[in-house]
């Protein structure tokens, strides 16, 4: 029978029926769009994207080189400070789209998430830390958010590796709800919630796909995706870019050990992650921790999905942590 599962933090609900798909070769995805999209490599080394707007000095390293996002969806204005709501015909709401949006670019183009090497994922990470000490700085940037699209399901309109940032000069819906609900779980337990769900995954051991000494890696109880995982550090942290640089390599070491997972199991899903922490103006926290939420887009969102809001996960979280650990077999 199909279950009803509440994400601890958020509160949010899930369905959980795993009746509906029994096999990971039910979720593959043909890569074949891909090499169809990569007709001009626009962020290659050597281009006029690479040599006209990339960002200078230590916003490039040996693998990476970042730029400002010729769209984006925060803006970057240097010349004034607002954050001020205001009001449009008397009713609705509106405010500037202030802050900014970079694009984080790997510049190896025959590689992709599943083949980084470790060097390239410590300077991932490295450089994201940097422009969000950046934007920390920047009066209209409230919140910083890394992701990382990966596949034409993920929303990637560029075939070369890359990630980017969004530093919003709001708190976005999905943090702002993280942060309500940890804050009220801490009022209400006296404990830590992501601590608290490291402990108890530790002690169920059902969902745990990976392990080091920084970081766990387990499939979501409550996932929104089949094959949904959470990588959380062990130690408290509200702020990625408070983190020493070693926790970063572990973090790395994290991030590639999960990505072949997913391709052994999934052949190489389209994905995204995405990096949550607090918004700058809370300093600390007694409650909140950030972290990585890996969602594969194996499935798509039907009628019930958008109208409710309530996500329909066709896998379970266990079955799915079986197969990612290799202790299932995937025929």
């Amino acid at each position: 029978m199909p279950q009803l599962r509440q994400n601890i933090i958020t509160g949010e609900w899930v369905v959980i029926a795993p009746e509906r798909a029994k096999r990971p070769s039910d979720f593959v995805v043909s890569e074949t769009v891909k090499a169809a999209a990569k007709i001009e490599d626009v962020f290659a080394v050597g281009a006029k994207v690479y040599k006209q707007q990339r960002l200078p000095g230590k916003y490039e390293s040996d693998h990476i080189y970042v730029i400002p996002n010729s769209y984006p969806a925060f803006v970057e204005d240097k010349e004034k400070c607002s954050n001020r709501t205001y009001q449009l015909e008397g009713f609705y709401r509106a405010r500037p789209s202030t802050g900014g949006h970079d694009v984080v670019i790997i510049k190896e183009a025959d590689t992709d998430i599943y083949t980084f090497s470790t060097e390239i994922w410590h300077e991932l990470f490295s450089m994201a830390k940097k422009r969000y000490q950046y934007w920390r700085e920047d009066c209209n940037a409230e919140h910083s958010m890394l992701i990382y699209n990966h596949g034409i399901r993920s929303g990637a309109s560029v075939a070369h590796p890359h990630a980017q940032i969004f530093a919003s000069n709001i708190i976005p819906n999905q943090v702002y709800r993280e942060i309500q609900g940890s804050e009220k779980y801490f009022i209400d337990n006296g404990h830590n919630v992501f601590q608290d769900l490291i402990d108890h995954e530790k002690k169920e051991k059902q969902r745990i796909i990976a392990e080091n000494d920084e970081f766990l890696a387990f499939t979501f109880y409550a996932a929104r995706f089949p094959f949904e995982v959470w990588v959380i550090a062990k130690e408290d942290g509200c702020h990625f870019d408070q983190e020493p640089e070693t926790m970063l390599h572990s973090l790395g070491d994290m991030m590639k050990r999960v990505m072949k997972m997913y391709e052994q199991v999934l052949n190489r899903p389209h994905l995204n992650f995405f990096l949550h922490d607090l918004p700058k103006s809370i300093e600390r926290s007694e409650f909140y921790r950030w972290h990585i939420e890996i969602t594969p887009r194996v499935g798509s969102y039907g009628g019930y999905e958008l109208g409710s809001g309530v996500i329909i996960d066709i896998i379970s979280p266990e079955e799915a942590a079986e197969y990612l650990r290799g202790t299932k077999n995937r025929s």
